[in-house]
């Protein structure tokens, strides 16, 4: 039986922090409090001065996905180890659903490309194509456990869009069967007029990523799921979440979960004229100085639920300078910097980090059906928990970087890398 006790560290939950032990049993928590028992078979491991968090869950990556002309750096093997690098201990993925493919036949193909992971996770599943036999599909899914649809309101070109009533049918289907929709809002039609106007001026430098995609996107879409939303009585969750009036639009429903990402907390428009600011691309894109205040202030005051990556990263060579920014590959990467950054963020902002837990581990942990073996420090819960020192805050850490990739987008911040990494998949890790 392998044994191991935390002594003395200071334990964030999702409510309140304490002074308190932790005994792993065979990878699962099986006492949590003032432990005294120190037999020759337990590990004792003293976190005097360290702080203790469950595991991070990254509720939102695409690894190895179809990109254009090829596909995202990270397969799940290398994002996986990267991901635990950073303190996450769980990720969710999303299947890739191919031309005449089923729903489950896509779900399936999707597993065998996880089975790589070094840690655990889970799938939502893509619909991206809309006929009757998806339809027919979607109840036998949710029965199998897999609770979370995701549909775009964009991307038509590349037959990933379903229409707003399309959306709202198969939003009636799931919420009949107790499954949520996940939506990627950007409303298509704001797009490609926004984007024809640069397009015919000759207008195609990085910089113009975000006006091709303008704030009126999200808004529009957002405000057509809040009514769809509405009339089907189904739970949405928006990814990316990026504008000040989709999170004032979003939170006006109780339908409605929100997710913002690091890069759009963290960063705005004008990296879109740096030297590598195509590298920068993705959609949603990063918007101005002001939304990002409205976001932490969703941050502290819940009306944000979760904080997860949009994990999608690319080498520099994939993304080479002085192509049209419609041409370059949409995405990012930030798995293994979601926990070190934006813990020195919440420090440095004086946040509770208590709402960190809520925002990166249980908050995602309970929407997604995961609580409380993933999202919890409790009796019975999987051993998942990052051990850091506060202290510990570095300004030039991409040497801690396992990543294979070769660019990213947050060195300009301080991060603080969990000085262990209790994995229930693998043991003590770090």
């Amino acid at each position: 039986m392998s044994k191991v006790l935390l002594k003395n560290g200071l334990v964030f939950h999702a409510k309140g922090q304490k002074h308190e032990d932790i005994l792993i049993e065979n990878n699962i928590i099986s006492a949590v409090g003032d432990i005294n028992n120190t037999s020759d078979d337990i590990k004792v491991i003293d976190c005097k001065n360290r702080l203790i968090f469950p595991g991070i869950i990254d509720a939102h990556t695409h690894m190895g996905i179809p990109i254009k002309d090829g596909y995202s750096a990270d397969d799940f093997e290398n994002g996986s180890k990267s991901a635990l690098n950073g303190g996450v201990t769980t990720i969710i993925d999303f299947t890739v659903l191919e031309k005449d493919q089923t729903l489950w036949e896509s779900i399936i193909e999707r597993h065998k490309h996880a089975e790589k992971s070094v840690i655990d996770y889970a799938l939502h599943c893509n619909i991206t194509r809309f006929d009757k036999n998806i339809l027919k599909e979607i109840p036998k899914i949710i029965k199998k456990g897999i609770n979370s649809f995701k549909v775009f309101t964009t991307y038509k070109e590349a037959g990933m869009m379903l229409t707003y009533s399309e959306i709202e049918e198969v939003a009636r289907i799931i919420a009949d069967n107790g499954g949520m929709v996940m939506v990627h809002a950007e409303d298509d039609e704001v797009i490609k007029k926004a984007t024809a106007r640069l397009l015919n001026r000759n207008l195609t430098l990085p910089k113009y990523h975000a006006i091709a995609r303008p704030a009126e996107a999200e808004r529009v879409a957002i405000e057509y799921i809040a009514n769809i939303a509405e009339k089907t009585d189904c739970d949405f969750y928006i990814v990316h979440l990026n504008t000040a009036d989709g999170l004032k639009i979003s939170k006006q429903s109780n339908k409605i979960f929100v997710e913002t990402c690091p890069q759009y907390l963290l960063l705005d428009d004008t990296a879109y004229e740096r030297n590598d600011g195509q590298m920068f691309i993705a959609s949603p894109p990063l918007r101005k100085p002001s939304d990002c205040v409205t976001l932490w202030n969703g941050v502290i005051d819940g009306s944000i639920d979760v904080i997860a990556t949009d994990h999608c990263p690319f080498m520099l060579k994939d993304k080479p300078k002085g192509i049209p920014f419609e041409n370059i590959s949409n995405g990012m990467g930030g798995v293994e910097t979601l926990f070190p950054v934006l813990l020195a963020q919440f420090m440095e902002r004086n946040i509770d980090l208590s709402r960190l837990v809520q925002l990166m581990s249980t908050n995602p942990a309970k929407i997604f059906y995961l609580y409380p073996k993933k999202g919890s420090i409790s009796v019975g819960a999987d051993a998942d928990l990052v051990i850091v020192n506060s202290n510990d805050i570095l300004d030039n850490w991409k040497g801690k970087l396992v990543s294979i990739t070769d660019w990213n987008a947050y060195v300009d911040f301080p991060a603080i890398f969990p000085e262990k990494v209790f994995n229930s998949r693998n043991k003590l890790i770090y």
